[in-house]
């Protein structure tokens, strides 16, 4: 039998074997990284079904242009608090085109 368990900050998968009663832990996983994962996937599936309005697109930018958190790494922009790392598909010239992308300090015009 598996049982799915939410403690605090962490998300568990148990398993108890039959014969022994004995439970073992099949993994363990921070709740934030459980978020972070579904936010990324529903982000990049909204881009296969729609696109973001060039005016959105620049508001964006010009959003990001102007942000602390923003980083510069050989032309690519990353947000420093978004907690993705620095990858093709984090850049914020790509996320800007996601429609169910959100930026985590909630700037990003609606």
């Amino acid at each position: 039998m598996k049982i799915h368990l939410n403690l605090g900050k962490w998300s568990y998968e148990l398993e108890q074997d039959e014969e022994t009663g004995q439970v073992v832990v099949l993994r363990h996983v921070p709740l934030g990284l459980l978020q972070k994962a579904a936010s990324y996937v529903k982000a990049e599936a909204s881009g296969l079904v729609g696109s973001v309005p060039l005016p959105q697109v620049q508001a964006r930018m010009e959003t990001c242009a102007g942000c602390e958190s923003r980083e510069v790494d050989g032309g690519a922009w990353y947000c420093k608090s978004c907690g993705c790392p620095k990858w093709e598909r984090s850049r914020l010239q790509v996320k800007w085109e996601m429609p169910a992308a959100t930026c985590p300090l909630s700037k990003w015009p609606e």
